[in-house]
């Protein structure tokens, strides 16, 4: 296992180049910390949500438990820089933060060691033997919430099955997001009646949260917004962007007063964006600039992080993206909320049941690289039929608000652990 610590170095090392946040505090990767911690917190409640989208499905129990039980105080590690950059803004000095160390015998010790935790929860489909097999040792109960396995990961999983039995086996208990999930598990293992089916955090959106931080963008923006449609292209990959500009400039076409919302997923991709070829011609506003829209800009180029879900109630419709290229998806649930027409590509693997469900209903409509263009234009074009938007809407918001009573099951397992 030591051997391949180089590898995960080098690794972080490499993907620094484009984002600098994986190069910083390597030691605390390998659970080295210099000093001990000033005053240990008693009580310590271990949050582990590896990303962004991990840290916003756990969000709504994190400030459960910060204003139910103030007398437990909160780490939340993470292990790409966007997660622990969402992290500091969702919760600031609310919570402690660190990078989760790698899983590597001695890594996970020095971690432990270092915070002694009291309780652990992991979020998704984390599920790290040294993590789980160690704070087991050490009688820390390990909690599962908003657990997810797909097919493929299931598969993956079965190729160590001593391995695998062993490490599900040591968690306290279970939260599946769906009795698919739940079946996966148990079969890799996992004792039955420590697996409940809860639903999924990520329809459990904060409404009200979403929408003061609308109110205060809207605020900010001004009037450049009033009576021009606008298309948002929400959490795109390399090879979308342009597809997404295409699509934009023939909606221009029709209704030239369109404004385009671009959030690449990986805000720091802001320049390499501004250097496309269709860019150039247009008057575009970067969000980090904190101005208002003037009606002369064509595009608000969104290149913050934790601004998107209120950015989303600005718009006439939103492409969801991570789905014409092979990233799985994103989350489209946050449009769904704003009740707002969603187009994705096929690729949604990461939200198959969510995607498929909001198909199904007529709030979501699947698009491939050269139809995405069609639909754009069918939706909020000039001779659009603006019901059939307003319809896909109603049933996409009308879809994520049945989804109630998610937080008060996930809340009921995690309070059941805590000391």
């Amino acid at each position: 296992m030591r051997l391949l610590v180089p590898l995960l170095l080098a690794r972080l090392w490499w993907r620094g180049r484009n984002q600098s946040g994986y190069r910083a505090h390597l030691g605390h990767r390998l659970g080295c910390y210099g000093t001990a911690v000033a005053s240990r917190p008693h009580n310590l409640i271990w949050i582990h949500a590896v990303s962004v989208g991990e840290t916003l499905a756990i969000a709504p129990l994190i400030e459960r438990l910060l204003s139910d039980r103030e007398d437990l105080p909160l780490l939340i590690t993470s292990t790409t820089p966007t997660g622990a950059a969402q992290v500091q803004q969702r919760f600031g000095e609310r919570v402690f933060s660190d990078w989760a160390p790698f899983d590597t015998p001695g890594a996970v010790r020095r971690f432990l060691d270092h915070w002694r935790p009291t309780v652990g929860v992991f979020v998704e489909t984390e599920i790290w033997p040294n993590m789980v097999t160690q704070a087991n040792a050490k009688a820390i109960p390990m909690v599962l919430l908003n657990a997810r396995l797909s097919r493929r990961s299931a598969r993956g999983y079965a190729r160590v099955p001593r391995l695998t039995r062993e490490t599900v086996a040591h968690f306290s208990v279970i939260a599946a997001q769906q009795r698919a999930d739940a079946k996966r598990l148990v079969t890799l293992g996992a004792p039955p009646d420590k697996v409940v089916v809860t639903g999924n955090l990520k329809f459990a959106l904060d409404t009200v949260a979403l929408h003061t931080a609308w109110q205060a963008e809207r605020q900010r923006i001004g009037d450049g917004l009033q009576d021009r449609p606008v298309f948002l292209a929400a959490s795109t990959h390399p090879g979308e962007e342009a597809v997404v500009l295409s699509a934009f400039l023939a909606l221009r076409g029709e209704r030239p007063n369109a404004l385009l919302m671009l959030a690449p997923r990986h805000p720091d991709r802001a320049v390499s964006i501004l250097a496309m070829t269709p860019m150039q011609a247009l008057q575009v506003v970067r969000h980090s600039e904190q101005r208002a829209i003037q009606r002369s800009d064509d595009v608000m180029l969104i290149d913050t992080l934790g601004s998107l879900g209120a950015l989303t109630g600005f718009a006439d419709l939103v492409f969801v993206g991570g789905s014409l290229v092979q990233h799985g998806g994103h989350n489209p649930l946050e449009a769904a909320a704003w009740q707002l027409p969603i187009l994705t590509g096929p690729h949604t693997v990461n939200f198959a049941t969510i995607y498929r469900e909001l198909v199904r209903c007529g709030g979501a409509q699947q698009i491939e690289i050269n139809t995405l263009t069609d639909a754009v234009v069918s939706l909020i074009g000039a001779d659009s039929d603006q019901s059939h938007a307003t319809a896909m809407g109603a049933r996409a918001g009308a879809f994520q608000s049945a989804q109630s009573g998610v937080i008060e099951a996930q809340w009921a397992v995690l309070k059941a652990h805590l000391p």
